[in-house]
């Protein structure tokens, strides 16, 4: 199975290729669930997350499947320059900068500047984490600091037990609002951490953003408040497993383990998506725990029904009151949602790794 959905994989890039994407980005797109929008949407987020899924489970694949996996990584690599900040400074854009084309092939948001993205630190750290030239690794955290919740100025929503912490920011525009994410903390934190940079304020405060987002059980019952770019339960777990079995010293994040695992375990009691159950397995698995059931699956059926979350007017307004609005199913038909196989392949053969490793 492994190998199978390897060689999907190679030929989504293939054919988003031939389909007009950028040799190396795999395709996506974004679409509403009821009305028949549906757009391209080439960014370079997925194809980031795909090859750094590539990269961590390298080791565990075949000779033969780690050939197809480095011309994969290779080819996606080499599609970075396009996305880099249109400045030539050393930070990264979710859609392309060389030409600009946010919001691609829209009939309406492209030609605003008000729906135009800052470069952000998601896609930077994931470009610095899969791409191994030498980096700037310190330039990039003082970046970092430079743009974090009180250096310049607050988050919008200075809630009970979150406000006063200095916590690693989404965006580095200046005129852009100060955004928390739970799952973008983890990925700067787990990249930090990989290239042992000094744990200073920020990184202790994200820490403990984690920790009590997690302890007071707002990740599962706000999960668009805590991490308003990653909105569900599901993908908080994930990130957050995915941060708390690696093997940094002190890593004090390890102390959610068995209450995540708890949590995790009723969750998947409950009436759950395909892909939100994907998640979860996936975490129990991160954190060293078998499922009590193999997930199974038709992957043509897999690719058909499933989409991720995109966006959504509450949660592009900078205000708590519009925020807490999401929480309505009828909000909810005001977001758009976004698709892409090829994650959505990079995450079973994840799954397939790991099940195979602990014996399933």
């Amino acid at each position: 199975m492994i190998s199978t959905l390897l060689l999907k994989l190679k030929q989504q890039q293939i054919n988003s290729h031939a389909n007009g994407y950028l040799k190396g980005i795999f395709a996506s797109q974004r679409l509403h669930s009821l009305a028949p929008y549906s757009r391209e949407d080439e960014n370079v987020f997925f194809s980031t997350a795909i090859a750094f899924t590539l990269q961590e489970y390298f080791d565990e694949l075949s000779e033969a499947d780690q050939l197809i996996a480095k011309e994969i990584i290779k080819k996606t690599l080499k599609c970075y320059p396009s996305f880099k900040n249109f400045k030539g400074k050393k930070t990264y854009n979710f859609f392309k900068t060389n030409p600009m084309d946010f919001f691609p092939n829209g009939k309406i948001m492209r030609h605003y500047n008000f729906f135009k993205l800052a470069d952000d630190s998601d896609d930077t750290v994931y470009v610095y984490l899969t791409d191994h030239k030498k980096h700037k690794h310190d330039w990039l955290k003082e970046k970092l600091v430079k743009h974090a919740n009180g250096t310049l100025k607050w988050n919008f929503h200075k809630r009970i037990n979150y406000g006063e912490l200095k916590t690693y920011n989404v965006y580095f525009g200046k005129n852009m609002p100060i955004e928390t994410d739970a799952c973008v903390l983890c990925n700067i934190l787990l990249w930090s951490f990989r290239n042992k940079l000094p744990k200073i304020k920020q990184d202790k405060d994200s820490i403990t953003y984690l920790l009590r987002a997690v302890a007071s059980r707002d990740y599962i019952n706000y999960p668009y408040l805590i991490s308003p770019c990653y909105p569900t339960t599901a993908q908080i777990c994930y990130h957050l497993s995915r941060l708390i079995k690696q093997p940094f010293k002190n890593n004090e994040l390890v102390i959610l383990r068995h209450l995540l695992i708890d949590d995790i375990k009723t969750l998947l009691t409950q009436p759950q998506s395909f892909i939100n159950q994907l998640f979860y397995h996936i975490s129990l698995l991160n954190l060293g725990i078998k499922p009590k059931t193999k997930l199974n699956y038709q992957l043509d059926d897999v690719l058909k029904t499933t989409d991720y979350f995109y966006t959504s007017i509450p949660l592009m307004i900078p205000k708590l009151w519009a925020r807490k609005l999401q929480k309505y199913k009828l909000v909810k038909l005001l977001g758009l949602r976004t698709k892409c196989d090829g994650y959505t392949v990079t995450l079973l053969l994840e799954y397939e790794i790991l099940k195979q490793k602990k014996g399933l």
